[in-house]
């Protein structure tokens, strides 16, 4: 008799464990099916925020170009002509000595002058380079340098970014 109920509680048991066993192998396909839907959705919207950004990034260089285009569209003509030639200017002047009065004065005057936000003096074997940051290109900036001042130099060359002088000729035998 107790074997007969040992075999009764050990094939109830494997019943148990059977019957159980079924229902977790049902229930993991649920799971799996579930957590398949988690990762599908969290890809869509990876996605999704992925292409949002893009948008966001192409609206914003778009916004800039069009500011771009309408301020020059609406910039008055001054303005545009100053922002054309707005930038650095180097002035270099041939056979030159260090302590020239001249040159001072010339440098001293074109670091003074309207617009100039910039200025500073090189020089280097007789030439001595003046590099200013300005609104004005390089004649307009002459074109404010005193007469008196300019008469101590000949002009060689002068474009927009850059002038090349030279003591005058009557300057020299001094």
């Amino acid at each position: 008799m107790k074997t007969l109920r040992k075999y009764t509680l050990l094939l109830t048991l494997l019943t148990f464990c059977t019957v159980n066993a079924q229902q977790k192998k049902t229930e993991e396909p649920k799971v799996i099916k579930e957590v398949d839907q988690v990762d599908k959705k969290a890809e869509e919207v990876n996605e999704t925020t992925n292409n949002t950004n893009t948008a966001i990034k192409n609206t914003v260089e778009n916004s800039k170009e069009t500011l771009k285009t309408i301020g020059s569209l609406f910039g008055s003509g001054k303005g545009k002509a100053n922002k054309k030639s707005k930038g650095a200017i180097k002035i270099d002047i041939k056979e030159v000595t260090y302590d020239d009065e001249r040159l001072n004065n010339l440098y001293t005057h074109i670091s003074n002058a309207k617009g100039v936000k910039k200025a500073s003096k090189n020089f280097s074997n007789g030439k001595a380079s003046i590099n200013v940051v300005c609104k004005e290109n390089a004649d307009t900036l002459w074109d404010g340098v005193p007469k008196n001042v300019r008469n101590a130099f000949k002009m060689l060359q002068i474009d927009d970014k850059s002038m090349v002088l030279e003591l005058a000729a009557a300057q020299l035998a001094d």
